[in-house]
């Protein structure tokens, strides 16, 4: 049961890598970015981080201060609504730059976000269509899995680093 503004999330099905998510292909990296949207919207529904660090690179500062604060939220008897954001990967192929990094370019959706505390809303972040605004995400392929670095704006975009 998802969220609301009555309680946790309960019975959240755990996120599941699919097996074309470690493939080194534009299918295989879009797979991957399907399974991190699910793990991150699993640690917003439920304060278990533990699928997204799995697969997030220890360099990525934003993403450890991101999962950080969610435990402390749940910690603290607060809890969130929403979350989910799903990226889309704009070209037909991919390929991986001189450093080995791939850096496709991504379109996001965000459905918005709540935070309750004390059965009260403290911080509603709103949706997000993601319309005409891309963005780059940073990811390596390591031993035969795809791991998240970072994401950046594209010149002339307003999304915030993550």
């Amino acid at each position: 049961m998802p969220a609301s503004l009555d309680g946790p999330a309960q019975n959240v099905p755990k996120p599941v890598m699919p097996e074309l998510a470690r493939e080194e292909s534009r299918e295989g990296a879009q797979a991957f970015l399907d399974y991190w949207s699910d793990a991150m919207w699993y640690a917003y529904q439920t304060g278990d981080t533990s699928y997204a660090r799995d697969i997030i690179s220890d360099s990525c500062d934003v993403c450890s201060d991101q999962l950080d604060l969610l435990e402390e939220i749940y910690q603290s008897d607060a809890w969130a609504v929403g979350g989910r954001e799903s990226v889309t990967i704009k070209e037909s192929t991919i390929t991986s730059g001189p450093d080995g990094v791939y850096k496709p370019v991504v379109s996001g959706v965000t459905e918005g976000a709540k935070l309750i505390e004390n059965g009260q809303v403290s911080l509603d972040v709103p949706p997000d269509s993601g319309a005409g605004d891309p963005h780059v995400i940073y990811m390596d392929y390591v031993q035969g899995e795809w791991v998240y670095i970072s994401a950046a704006n594209l010149p002339g975009g307003n999304h915030a680093d993550t």
